[in-house]
């Protein structure tokens, strides 16, 4: 009995104890609120911040302080982290009408229109007819119904838009759908008399003054444009894109002296800002050569100028031309007497490239180091780091780091393409395509940053946005051959042959050398598209008869001929090739290569070992070599034999490595295939195929929890992929690690691509059963098996055949 009531009071005492400690803890909890409010009312937002991170961690609910961080990360414009507090917020409350209106506008400020539009339509169950909540919900239907080409859902979109704006005629972003619209349907006159309307609301908005640019150029009206980017360049004078751009569409027009003349215009003798003078020497380097820009270098430090910034820019031409050791001593100097300054800084990044290129990858990070010390936000050091922790699949920090660097540069185009290689090997394809188009933004729509975008979007077979994405950078930077013939290959694709014609047509006018192979090879596209096989033969043929055409044009014909089943006209016209120029090396290699494609191996092989008798560094020639030899399925140590005399030949050739790695593989020496891929993974980890063999092959042969984490960090890039090869490789690691519900995902659509590889198959069985889904597995395991020797003794073949005997023992059906 005295123990029973003992027992009672020490358990009635405790739960005191937790009740007290309950109180406690909120009433702490309260206290840091009521602090952090103080601290947003005196405008210490950092100090506040912490009040509130400490009220989380004792009460991780506190509803009015999860919105006070919100809104104080919003208010000092930190969308992404203001968007998570929200988001966290109505998690918790799903009822809270103020956090939905805030994440539909955060949505639409940053272009996530799915988001905007989720919360928006949420917002609105609660406060129906609200303007400002249709408007973000319209601008939100329009922009998703653009990007899926849905023209019924853009009328209707851009109607109420239109019908909105009577009412709300203040709203930025009905506007911006109005003048879409406008643009989109070529009105050109609506279309600029509407962004004339939202410039009177939004003067300082840069995307209106692009739109307008847009326009003038599709116009035609080049004094227009040259007038409207000067002006830019005037309006943002904080913002060097605009400048950029300028020179830009002046080398498009061919006009370089014009160019030269706006750079110089805006280099000041002597002020302390450096950046104009290195600008203009930049420009010389592309246009005139480094010499150039080395000799400007020279005549501005003899003139007086003592930075030691215009020294390091010199060293780093050096560099370019070829002196690396000559550049890296004369960088190394200027520390050795350097202050500490952002002059100095700037010169260890410098160097640290240098470095890095040389292959001193510690002298490099160390110098990093060294300036982050000094300067933690240097965005150009930050960057270097990002990437080699990128590189290094240290992907959280780095990406940690790139928004850091992004918060202080918004408008720095190399962060965010940095971020977007963040994301892609994180495997978040979302923001990933997010940040490759701000970037697009940042660079005032550049050609490198445009080209990217448009290449993500058309392997996603998003080709309307692709084509548009390319025509706005175009009309900035007309006839850029870059974005000429990615847009051509989309109008292929599209199977629109006017305006693929179109584009032919405009590469065949321009004076860059690049244009008129990439003219020819598109309008072969197009005959072939349109299946005229014979005019395609007959123009090319006709290039080459002029001698307009080179080596790719006559490598057209024999792919035409190939593709058509035209072996003896592919022999022929190769032997007719060889016979005009018998010297050419390169000329006999692709003899050599049609006649392996239509079956004369011996003839094949005679050609290649006749070009590597005279060249044994011809890496193409022994892959093809051993290709052919390897066509005989009794010769595969022969094939063998020859990867391992070219790698001793050519011992440092990446393309060879992955040759000898296949063949491990094949003869069952795993662990000597993987040994190679981690050193080619360590030569090159963004490479996606590298990668994916690599994960895959430790994930299929070792079982030790650290193989299969590095596996998983490995393929994370490879998550969402539309690769078969790619989603049975993320697949089966999903499935080791027990996400069976990623792993399924992943492998039905590996098996809709590589149906008849009974590996896959086997994956996809092995994870039906553990999900409970006996007969489908058993379905997968006979598919698998059938496609098998019966003396196959491969590990997951027997492992099949297991499976199969234990499913049918236990009464399982095909069809249950």
């Amino acid at each position: 009995m005295a123990l029973r009531r003992f027992l009672t009071t020490v358990t009635l005492a405790a739960a005191l104890g937790l009740l007290v400690a309950c109180d406690s803890a909120k009433e702490r909890a309260e206290k840091h609120f009521e602090a952090g409010l103080e601290y947003i009312q005196a405008g210490d937002v950092d100090r506040a911040l912490v009040e509130f991170r400490n009220v989380f961690q004792l009460d991780s609910t506190h509803r009015e302080a999860r919105r006070a961080y919100a809104e104080a990360e919003r208010g000092r414009g930190r969308l992404r982290e203001a968007f998570a507090q929200y988001l966290r917020l109505v998690e918790q409350y799903p009822d809270d009408h103020g956090g939905q209106i805030a994440l539909a506008e955060i949505g639409a400020e940053a272009g996530d229109w799915k988001t905007a539009q989720r919360y928006a339509g949420e917002a609105l169950k609660r406060s129906p007819g609200d303007l400002a909540l249709e408007a973000i919900r319209t601008a939100a239907d329009y922009a998703i119904a653009a990007e899926a080409n849905d023209a019924g859902a853009i009328v209707e979109s851009s109607r109420r838009a239109r019908e909105l704006l009577k009412e709300l005629p203040t709203s930025l972003l009905l506007h911006r759908v109005v003048i879409d619209d406008l643009i989109r349907a070529q009105d050109h006159d609506q279309a600029l008399a509407a962004i004339d309307t939202a410039l009177k609301l939004a003067p300082k908005d840069r995307a209106l003054y692009a739109q307008r640019l847009s326009i003038h150029a599709a116009l035609g009206d080049d004094a227009a444009v040259e007038a409207g980017l000067i002006d830019m360049v005037a309006r943002f004078d904080d913002a060097p894109e605009m400048g950029q751009a300028l020179v830009r569409w002046y080398e498009s027009k061919g006009q370089i002296d014009k160019a030269e003349a706006f750079l110089r215009s805006r280099v000041a003798p002597g002020a302390p800002d450096q950046e104009p003078a290195l600008q203009l020497v930049r420009f010389l380097s592309e246009t005139r050569g480094a010499e150039a820009a080395v000799a400007e270098l020279d005549r501005v430090m003899a003139e007086g100028a003592t930075s030691p910034v215009y020294r390091a820019a010199r060293a780093g031409f050096i560099f370019d031309l070829g002196r690396r050791d000559e550049a890296i001593a004369e960088m190394q100097a200027i520390l050795e007497t350097a202050e500490p300054s952002q002059e100095t800084r700037r010169t260890k990044v410098g160097l640290a490239r240098m470095l890095a290129a040389t292959g001193n990858a510690v002298g490099a990070r160390s110098l990093v180091e060294e300036v982050l010390k000094d300067d933690g936000g240097d965005a150009e050091a930050l960057k270097l780091k990002a990437n080699w922790l990128i590189l290094d699949d240290q992907v959280g920090e780095a990406i940690a780091i790139l928004r850091r660097a992004y918060d202080n540069n918004p408008q720095d185009a190399g962060i965010l393409t940095l971020m977007a290689q963040a994301y892609e090997r994180d495997g978040n394809r979302d923001l990933m395509r997010e940040s490759l188009s701000l970037a697009v933004q940042a660079s005032n729509r550049a050609p490198e940053e445009t080209l990217r975008y448009a290449q993500l979007l058309a392997s996603e077979r998003k080709l309307i946005p692709a084509e548009s994405v390319l025509i706005e950078a175009l009309r900035i930077a007309p006839g850029n051959v870059s974005l000429l013939m990615p847009l051509g290959q989309i109008y292929v694709e599209m199977q629109d042959w006017p305006r693929a014609e179109t584009v032919a047509a405009e590469l065949e006018v321009q004076a860059d050398p690049a244009a008129r192979p990439a003219a020819q090879t598109l309008r072969a596209a197009i005959l072939a598209g349109q299946e005229n096989t014979d005019r395609a033969i007959g123009y090319l043929q006709g290039l080459v008869t002029e001698g307009k055409g080179g080596l790719d044009a006559k490598i057209a014909i024999l792919r035409t001929h190939l593709a058509n089943g035209q072996n003896a006209k592919a022999l022929a016209y190769a032997a007719s090739l060889v016979a005009e120029n018998p010297d050419d090396p390169d000329l006999r290699f692709v003899d050599g290569s049609v006649r392996a494609l239509t079956g004369d191996i011996a003839g094949a092989e005679e050609r290649y070992r006749g070009l590597l008798a005279e060249d044994k560094t011809r890496v193409a020639a022994w892959m093809a070599l051993s290709r052919a030899i390897l066509s005989d399925p009794d010769r595969f140590d022969d094939a063998h034999a020859v990867i391992d005399e070219a790698l001793a030949a050519v011992p440092q050739s990446g393309e060879l490595k992955w040759a000898k790695a296949g063949f491990l593989e094949r003869k069952g020496d795993l662990d000597g295939a993987i040994a190679i891929y981690e050193e080619l993974y360590r030569e090159n980890s963004a490479n996606p195929v590298i990668a994916n063999n690599l994960a895959s092959l430790l994930a299929s042969h070792r079982t030790d929890p650290d193989s299969l984490a590095r596996a998983e960090v490995i393929a994370r890039r490879l998550r969402g992929s539309d690769m078969p090869p790619y989603q049975d490789t993320y697949g089966w690691i999903a499935y080791q690690r027990g996400n069976y519900d990623d792993a399924v995902k992943e492998l039905e659509k590996a098996v809709q691509g590589l149906g008849e590889d009974p590996q896959v198959r086997f994956h996809l069985a092995m994870t039906y059963l553990k999900l409970g889904r006996e007969a489908e597995a058993l379905k997968q395991f006979n598919e698998a098996l059938a496609r098998v020797e019966e003396t196959d003794s491969r590990p997951f073949v027997a492992a099949a055949r297991q499976e199969k005997a234990s499913l049918e023992a236990n009464g399982v059906e095909v069809g249950n």
